[in-house]
């Protein structure tokens, strides 16, 4: 497998791993006041998902105009 394809399958499981960090924070806001307190550490986790998400793709990018 190349950089490439590897690279991109990287993304596509960064990419579910976001978009259910998305919902659990969705999820969670709609549960409020219920659970209030894991606010901060569901927030992270998405957080570090999308950053992570940015990363990834900024990587694919800068790989494909080699």
């Amino acid at each position: 497998m190349s950089d490439r394809e590897t690279l991109k399958a990287e993304l596509r499981k960064v990419s579910a791993k976001a978009t259910q960090a998305k919902m659990d924070l969705h999820d969670l806001s709609e549960e409020l006041p219920i659970n209030w307190t894991s606010i901060m550490v569901v927030a992270q986790k998405a957080y570090d998902a999308y950053a992570e998400l940015e990363r990834k793709g900024l990587d694919l990018k800068a790989l494909e105009k080699t």
